[in-house]
């Protein structure tokens, strides 16, 4: 039995066995834990002690805000129906990101997320949410007729189509955030919570809902949860990416048959995510997640009638299939017991993370040495599994004085990869994670412009907040970001490499952009026309947020970035090394006086939250 399959047969047994365990019914006057007496006239525990924080994760607001959102009595229909709303109109400025002096991309856009959700709770045994949600860019509707400006304000209208277009661009949508069903009082006290629904997990650094982006991320899945005083044991699956179309119409974005921009592969995220606390003293979070990923079959050759090879597979004439099984698995202990916050009287917070990958790519890779010294016939001798090897740390801290003023300081260690040429994937593969915390530590990962992925990087960081009584909280901020391995990419927020080209020598994959950044793929010396950097870039971000009303918040945000070496050593290269003539040439953009260095960068946002 192969890793995948083991996993997915241990989370299966664990989802279902205790589905087929016999429960007692109770009497209609008998009490359940955590619930009212079951009759005619239940009243939902939530119109009381207000919205449970597993019914909540859609919004990304200030605690107070959350709060009053969460026990408001005004929205409730009746016992056991609620509704709500939340809206955040962002408009946001970027300037020269790629620090790129020829193309300083500066963006001006509003963003705008809407949201309204219901909330069902008729019975201690089931509840059920709904929440639909827009997310759209301003003006960014198609005009119902080119050259009519008045279409420009028309909704819902028709896509326009360019000339020799392969596939349509899709209009932004209202669509369902979350559908999902909870039983309760299942045995061993669990519950089964299926549907599309959002995960928050720790400081979401490895798995959260991603809130900060406009679009926000949810989990096409099923959790089974046991929620104990003092320790829960969660046992989760999703598929966040699916080919398959169903019947009558309804179809998949991702169906290559369909959509042939569609490039995934069916994926599956399974594993288990546990927190065992010693209330007011400490928090151990300990969780092993997968991701399990089949490869797509190559085509075949019409004359062999075999599967042929590719950059990413060269054995895959020997395969008729292969999987991706990456194994995240690490732990995370805190001293912030009450819902990620401190407990009553204490001042000094500490967070220690560590998360650690295994399993393989799919791929093999040839070894050069092996390739060198073997004759042909010993083709599978000369290769061997690609493994990760990725490890993440964290280490945040602060103390707060006179309950307002915090100063604090992170170190973030995600490994990078020397060569990215050998059977070794040593660079920390991100999950479904946000790539940012959660408030007040909402920026801790590497700042508010989003620059940047916890991938080949240590950053360093320290930071002063303030709370004051009528005027909101001001929080100031410098990240140091510089790469874990010279020579590995600096990586971009999403997880794909900065990295030009002809900057990777004997790349299977090289990826083209504009950022770029000193790097050798293989580690070989000769093939670096310059030095190779460290520091990625500094920045300091400057955030303030607080409440207008009971309902309403206001942030503002501004965040300076100044290139490091790593960048300024690409962009002044005189020269660049050539992998297919093995030789060193003029660097045609520097002769032409493109990409070169513009060393400043900026990022400014405000926005509005509206929770009812």
């Amino acid at each position: 039995m192969n890793i995948s399959k083991g996993y997915f047969y241990f989370l299966l047994l664990a989802f279902f066995l205790p589905l087929t365990m016999p429960r007692a019914e109770p009497t209609e006057n008998q009490n359940t834990e955590g619930t009212a007496p079951i009759s005619k006239s239940y009243v939902s525990p939530m119109k009381e002690k207000g919205i449970d924080p597993e019914y909540n994760r859609h919004m990304f607001v200030e605690p107070e805000l959350s709060k009053h959102s969460a026990n408001s009595q005004q929205f409730w229909l009746n016992d056991v129906l609620r509704f709500g709303l939340y809206l955040r109109p962002r408009q946001e400025s970027r300037y020269n990101l790629d620090f790129n002096a020829s193309d300083k991309g500066y963006i001006d856009r509003t963003l705008q997320t809407s949201s309204i959700y219901f909330i069902f709770d008729p019975s201690p045994y089931v509840q059920a949410k709904v929440t639909l949600q827009d997310a759209r860019v301003w003006g960014g509707e198609s005009p119902a007729s080119s050259g009519d400006i008045r279409a420009n304000f028309f909704n819902n209208t028709a896509d326009l189509y360019s000339k020799n277009q392969t596939n349509a661009v899709s209009l932004n949508q209202t669509g369902i955030r979350e559908a999902f069903v909870t039983i309760n009082q299942l045995p061993l006290h669990s519950k089964l919570q299926v549907g599309r629904q959002i995960w928050a997990y720790g400081d979401q650094r490895i798995i959260g809902g991603g809130n900060w982006t406009v679009n926000g991320l949810s989990f096409d899945g099923a959790r089974l949860m046991f929620n104990y005083e003092n320790f829960k044991i969660h046992f989760l699956m999703a598929r966040p990416y699916w080919t398959q179309s169903g019947t009558n119409g309804v179809v998949s974005a991702n169906d290559p048959k369909l959509n042939s921009a569609a490039t995934g592969t069916d994926t599956t995220l399974v594993g288990t995510y546990n927190s065992f606390t010693i209330p007011d003293w400490v928090t151990l979070d300990l969780y092993s997640l997968g991701v399990v990923r089949k490869w797509k079959k190559n085509p075949i050759n019409p004359i062999t009638g075999l599967p042929t090879s590719s950059n990413d597979d060269p054995l895959a004439a020997n395969r008729s299939r292969q999987n991706q099984n990456l194994i995240t698995t690490g732990f995370r202990l805190t001293n912030r017991t009450k819902g990620n916050y401190l407990p009553e009287g204490k001042s000094w917070d500490i967070t220690w993370e560590s998360a650690f990958q295994t399993g393989t790519s799919g791929r093999r890779i040839q070894d050069p040495y092996l390739k060198e010294y073997l004759p042909n016939e010993y083709d599978n001798v000369r290769t061997e599994r690609e493994k990760y090897t990725g490890q993440m740390h964290v280490l945040q801290t602060g103390y707060t004085f006179f309950k307002k003023l915090r100063l604090g300081g992170q170190i973030l260690y995600a490994s990078g990869d020397k060569n990215r040429a050998d059977a070794s994937i040593s660079t920390f593969q991100t999950l479904a994670n946000p790539r940012f915390g959660v408030i007040p530590y909402f920026n801790s990962v590497a700042g508010i412009s989003e620059n940047i992925n916890a991938q080949n990087l240590y950053s360093k960081s320290v930071n002063i907040s303030y709370k004051t009584d009528s005027f909101g909280e001001f929080q100031v901020t410098y990240f140091q970001n510089d790469k874990a391995e010279k020579q590995d990419a600096w990586y971009a927020i999403s997880g794909a490499a900065n990295s030009a080209s002809s900057l990777g020598e004997n790349n299977p994959n090289p990826v083209s952009s504009d950022k770029g950044s000193t790097e050798n793929y293989s580690n070989r010396s000769y093939s670096s026309p310059y030095a190779l950097g460290k520091r990625i870039y500094t920045e300091v971000d400057l955030t303030w947020h607080g409440q207008i009303n009971d309902f309403v918040s206001l942030w503002l945000g501004f965040g300076y970035l100044n290139a490091g070496d790593s960048v300024r050593n690409y962009r002044n290269s005189k020269i660049q090394y050539n992998a297919s003539t093995q030789s060193f040439d003029w660097n045609q953009n520097y002769l032409q006086g493109k990409n070169q260095l513009a060393r400043d960068a900026y990022m400014a946002y405000a926005q509005i939250n509206a929770a009812f």
